[in-house]
């Protein structure tokens, strides 16, 4: 998560540093074992609009999806950070939340937000992508946030999400949110532009959001919604429903069928 959305957590979990899955395909350059974490923490709350609330309703629907019991797993794909972590095992005490992720740095921090908040004892944090996970072990429930756009090409990132499936138990729900744009629509200069003046009225520094905009078709491979939703659906999930959207930022609830 360097600069977040454009060199985040897919990067965590499959390139040597970032990505989780790109070991699938192409690697970006950018490396989340490099990043500056803490730059990170501090701007990307800034950069999308409703961040808190992507990751609370994130929350909600997981609430929602996951029967009462007392043996609830849920797989976080690109956990590096902690966000998801301190906000689920808030919320949740008593579900084991096992996340993954191949940037180290990053997974030090989510161990000490993990460790900061008491919760360390019902987290477990490893440092592999989703495909050296153990197939026999399935999951209540995953999510995956903003990190599916730094997986480059269409196989790799249909692997990345045919993996989640095989490790999800049947009807168990999958919150995942990424960057979804095309960038040859001609909606694409006004989004960014607009996105631009929401930055900069947020406090984020010129240069910043001119390396932000370059990274988004450099370091990271968005694909429209209808892409994402085609994937989805082929990768063996259905009732997917938008559930967020801020400019180019878009969350989805789906079911592992």
């Amino acid at each position: 998560m360097t600069d977040h959305i454009y060199g985040t957590r897919y990067e965590k979990q499959n390139e040597s540093t970032d990505t989780d899955h790109k070991q699938s395909g192409d690697r970006s350059p950018m490396s989340w074992d490099t990043a500056d974490i803490h730059r990170y923490e501090q701007s990307i709350a800034l950069k999308i609009p409703g961040y808190a609330h992507m990751h609370d309703l994130m929350d909600k629907l997981l609430t929602a999806s996951i029967a009462d019991n007392n043996d609830i797993s849920v797989l976080i794909a690109g956990a590096g950070g902690g966000k998801e972590i301190t906000l689920l095992g808030k919320v949740h005490p008593d579900w084991r939340l096992i996340g993954i992720d191949t940037s180290q740095p990053m997974l030090k921090l989510a161990e000490k937000r993990a460790e900061e908040a008491g919760m360390i004892n019902q987290v477990k944090l490893l440092p592999v992508t989703i495909e050296q996970l153990p197939e026999g072990q399935v999951y209540d429930g995953a999510t995956s946030m903003l990190m599916l756009h730094f997986i480059r090409g269409l196989e790799a990132k249909k692997s990345f999400l045919l993996h989640l499936a095989k490790r999800l138990r049947p009807r168990a729900p999958l919150i995942i949110a990424a960057v979804n744009a095309d960038l040859h629509s001609p909606a694409y200069p006004v989004m960014m532009r607009a996105w631009k003046e929401h930055m900069l009225q947020a406090g984020v520094l010129a240069e910043e959001w001119e390396r932000f905009a370059t990274s988004l078709s450099q370091s990271s491979d968005p694909v429209s919604a209808e892409t994402l939703v085609s994937l989805l659906t082929e990768c063996g999930f259905s009732r997917i429903t938008r559930y967020f959207g801020a400019f180019w930022v878009e969350g989805y609830y789906a079911i592992r069928d």
